[in-house]
């Protein structure tokens, strides 16, 4: 069964802990994540945080959802948010969802093993094709980006 925007959205509200996508009209579930999968996220947050102006930037882990063109919705693992696209989504959507359809500077996936596949094929390709500006893969195994 395809689920609609509309749905999507009222499921993600009244089940915020789920970590709820919307992938090619399927609700998916964020899997929960590794020690080193979470760790590699902290440190990369604390370091954004550090160096990002917060009247600038916000920095989010886990909560930012990205609308891609198809109609689906991922939520990246980390994501720089400019306070642009924060202001205008707070005066046009408050109450609802908070969704981003402008391309973001920085969207960030960790590779782990359950959605590591997932990540490169499915989402790392939506992001570029919105338009995403840096997009980065991180391999807490591996120490790699």
């Amino acid at each position: 069964m395809v689920i609609s925007t509309g749905t999507y959205e009222q499921v993600a509200l009244e089940d915020p802990d789920g970590q709820w996508e919307l992938a090619c009209g399927q609700l998916r579930r964020k899997p929960e994540m590794t020690v080193e999968h979470d760790d590699a996220m902290r440190a990369l947050l604390y370091q954004l945080i550090t160096q990002l102006d917060p009247a600038e930037f916000r920095v989010d882990l886990n909560l930012a959802r990205l609308r891609i063109q198809t109609g689906s919705f991922y939520i990246p693992d980390l994501c720089v948010i400019p306070r642009t696209p924060v202001r205008r989504a707070k005066a046009e959507r408050s109450g609802r969802l908070e969704v981003y359809a402008e391309p973001m500077p920085l969207v960030v996936e960790v590779w782990s093993p359950s959605t590591g596949d997932y990540d490169v094929e499915v989402k790392l390709r939506a992001y570029q094709r919105r338009g995403d500006v840096e997009i980065w893969r991180l391999h807490p195994y591996e120490h790699s980006l």
